[in-house]
This record gives C-alpha cells, structure tokens and sequence, in this order.
C-alpha cells in the first residue's frame, strides 16, 4: 500500500520535517523571555557563547566534564537567583543576606538610570546616587548603563555578576589548560566554580565579581602580549592590559596597584628564573636591595605613609559591628587619636602588625573565634583553605618548571592582593569576602599543587617497588 505523503488530506506535519516552524517556535520562547528579562536571555546566549569558546581543540571526555561543570554552576546560580525572585517583595528592593551593600548598590544604580532617562527622582536620592564619601565604585555606572539599555533588572544584575565570574573561570582554564595541563585546569575550574563563598559572592550584587573580572584580563593580556601567536593576538593582549589598567582603580581604590605589582612582580619573577646563576644571584642581593630602598626617605615616607592608612583601616573594621581581630597592640585601639597613635609608632609594632597580618589572612577563623551558626558551617571550607594554601606553595614550585610566565604572574598577584586584603582586614566576614578575591586566582596554583604531589607519590610507590625506575622524574621536574 502507497504511504501517505506530506500532502495528503488528514496528514498532520511535523515540526521535525519544517526546520523553519522550529525556528519560529524558538524565536516566540526567547522573545517572551526577552521582554521577561532581557538579561535572563542575554546570560544564557552569552554561556552558550562562552561554552563554545571554551571547548576548542578539546578531547570529547575533556568536554563532557568542562560542560558538565558548568552546567551544576549554572544550575546552582540560577537557582539561588530564582530563590531570591520568588521570595522578595516585588516593591521593594531586595538582595542576598549575605550580600552587604548590593541594596544599596542597586538603589544608586537604578537613581542614576532614571537620571539619565530624564525621569525625575527625589533631590535627596539625587544626592545620594552620585555620594562618593561612602561605598563609591564606577560598578555603579556599569549596572546604571546596563539597565538603561535593556531596562530595569533588579535581579539580572546577579546574573550579570554570574557571567563575569563564570568568564574568570573559562578564561583561566584555557590558559592553566595550556600552562600546566588538562588535569591540573580541571581540577581549578571545579575548584573556582565550587568552593561555596566565592560561590556565593559570584551571584551577589557586589563590585567583587567585576573587580576580579579586570585583574584576570590584566593577567591574560599580559601573558598574550608577551607570547601571542602573532601580532594580532599579542596587540590585542596589549589592549586588554590597557583596559583593565584604566578601569579598575574606580572599581575598587588601590586596584590599579595590585594588578600592576602583581605583572611587574610576575613578569620580574619569569626573567629572573630563566638562568639559574641569575636567580641566585637576584635572592641573595634582595635583602641588601630592600634594606637599601627603606633607607630612602621617599621610599620609606611612602611605605609609611600606606602602612599607617591600613592600620587606620584596620582599627575602623576592628570596631565595627561583628567579629573581629586584632593585629596592633593593645594602644592602638583607643578610641581618642588613633590617628595620631598610629602615627607615633614604633618598627618593632609595625613588623609585628604585619606578621600578624600574614598569619591571621591564612589562620583567620580559627575554632576558638567561632561565634555563630554561619561561622561553625564555615569552618569545613576554612580546612579547604588550608589545604589550598598548602598546595599552592607545591603548586609554584612545580609550575616553574612548567610555564614560568604563567606561575610567577599568578603567584605575584596572589601575594600582592593577599597583602592588601591582610593589613586592611580586622572584621572576619569582610576578610573573608576580600580573601576570596585571592581564591579565583591560587586555586589554579594548587591544583598543580595536587597533580605534582599525586605525581610525585606514584613514581615513589613505583621506585620502592623497584620498577619502572624510567618514570621516577614526574612533570613536576621536567
């Protein structure tokens, strides 16, 4: 018997025989979505983006877990996003507990959007939207110019901040991918995505998603300026430091410092390590060099100068609501002329005021300081940190070896952000939060950490077992 055709009486058509009916269906979901949330539409189109970027010149295995990963990120952060749609009040402006000032930060934005649109709004949250004494960042600016193009999206600026860290991730993958191996940017990509609080801060409203953002740019460009493929690629690396050089200092003060100690420090660190009698040589005359540039007055005015505007901060933190810590002696913390205190101390203060920086940024919760239900569901992830800082130290070692561009730009930027964070810190949740704009950053250094360590205790087993002795030198120092 003859088999109907398409264009028979009575036949129903599929729509997997009319591509373009599929098409149309797509494109009524995503314009409903779109006029929804615009920027719901944009985040899922821009991962998609992202994805297909991420996946070139990968194995099929290599890209099941790179998708899969990002998948449980995604779902992760959708859902908290979703959580905070459907239980805040549509009239009011809500965000994160956790989450700080991003009320406020979303308030401004949405005073300077309506500003811009001619809308008018109060004289009094006029004032407010452009105060620059209290929580100022040109972030501001950011979400404002989003919304005035695609509207008014309370809750898209989350996802906004979502994408920004999700493209630290990708980004950072690629380049661990091609510096340390697939291994080793795996395990950091799980790590990025997952550790909980820098989970946390990726859907919140803050500027710390976008602050990491430009550092990680910075990095990248750098290390694409130096060794771009060809002129195209290393101009446009030379672009991307630009751009981040030029914006980051309004995102957050002092930024345009650390990204520019952290290069310097990477690119000084990759030269030095190229021969051997240089290094030496460069270790052995740093102490005489330091001791040298103290002595200068500028120098030493200057080091002064930041170290007393830290221990300020530090004091502020320590007296603000929370728990905090301390770092100076007992003197430092009356409530009359702290500055003028501060002003008057002693070397021996300042190098124990620092020491106890170091220390507290890695130690900082300790058991004994737990005082709340959130810090006692904090102290697993704070055994993680240690094991993270543990690795790291591993981990530099053996990247070296491996791609020292690479390594001592990470390593400088950790260092030189950990310090900042360090001496300023004085309240535990605020240094958490800034501590894990570190976290994007040294995770990558300890996944080498781990695979040099797995390395290194096969071919152990392997040399006692007496065979295999051909593979007893590991990646960790070829």
């Amino acid at each position: 018997m003859q088999q109907p055709t398409s264009y028979e009486p009575g036949r129903i058509v599929g729509l997997t025989e009319h591509p373009f009916a599929w098409m149309v269906v797509i494109g009524l979901v995503f314009g409903i979505g779109y006029a929804a949330s615009p920027l719901t539409v944009l985040f899922l189109g821009s991962v998609v983006v992202l994805y297909s970027w991420a996946r070139r010149g990968l194995s099929v295995r290599e890209r099941q877990w790179v998708l899969g990963l990002l998948l449980f990120a995604i779902a992760a952060r959708l859902l908290l996003v979703a959580l905070l749609f459907l239980i805040a009040d549509p009239l009011e402006t809500k965000s994160f507990f956790w989450d700080g000032d991003g009320v406020y930060l979303k308030q401004r934005a949405e005073w300077i959007r309506n500003i811009w649109l001619g809308i008018a709004i109060d004289p009094l949250d006029y004032d407010n939207a452009f105060y620059r004494s209290y929580g100022w960042t040109t972030y501001i600016y950011v979400i404002a110019y989003v919304q005035y193009w695609v509207g008014e999206s309370p809750y898209g600026i989350h996802l906004f901040n979502v994408f920004l860290s999700l493209s630290v991730a990708v980004v950072l993958y690629r380049l661990i991918r091609s510096a340390y191996g697939k291994t080793a940017a795996l395990i950091g990509l799980s790590l990025s995505l997952f550790i909980p609080t820098p989970l946390l801060w990726s859907v919140s409203a803050l500027k710390e998603s976008a602050y990491v953002f430009l550092i990680m740019l910075g990095l990248v460009g750098a290390v694409a300026a130096i060794r771009g493929p060809n002129m195209t690629r290393r101009i446009l690396g030379l672009c991307a430091v630009m751009i981040s050089f030029a914006t980051i200092d309004g995102v957050r003060a002092g930024g345009e410092i650390i990204l520019g100690a952290g290069i310097t420090g990477g690119l000084f660190g990759a030269v030095v390590t190229r021969r051997l009698w240089v290094a030496v040589l460069v270790v052995a005359l740093l102490p005489f060099m330091a001791y040298r540039l103290i002595q200068s007055e500028v120098v030493y005015s200057r080091l002064q100068s930041q170290l007393q505007s830290a221990a300020v901060q530090h004091v502020g933190h320590v007296k603000t609501e929370g728990n905090s810590y301390q770092l100076l002696d007992e003197r430092f913390y009356v409530d009359v002329g702290r500055d003028l205190v501060v002003a008057t101390w002693t070397p021996a203060e300042q190098l124990r005021y620092v020491a106890r920086a170091t220390v507290s940024l890695i130690a900082v919760p300790l058991p004994w300081q737990v005082r709340s239900v959130t810090e006692m569901l904090f102290l697993p992830q704070q055994v993680v940190w240690y094991l993270i800082v543990l690795m790291a130290g591993i981990g530099s070692i053996a990247g070296v070896r491996r791609d020292p561009v690479v390594t001592f730009l990470l390593i400088a930027t950790v260092l030189v952000s950990s310090m900042a964070v360090a001496l300023n810190s004085g309240n535990i949740g605020t240094m958490v939060r800034h501590r894990d704009t570190v976290t994007p950053f040294i995770v990558w250094l300890s996944a080498g950490g781990v695979v040099a360590s797995v390395s290194s205790a096969k071919s152990l087993v392997w040399s006692n077992d007496g065979t295999h002795s051909h593979l007893r030198k590991n990646w960790m120092w070829r």
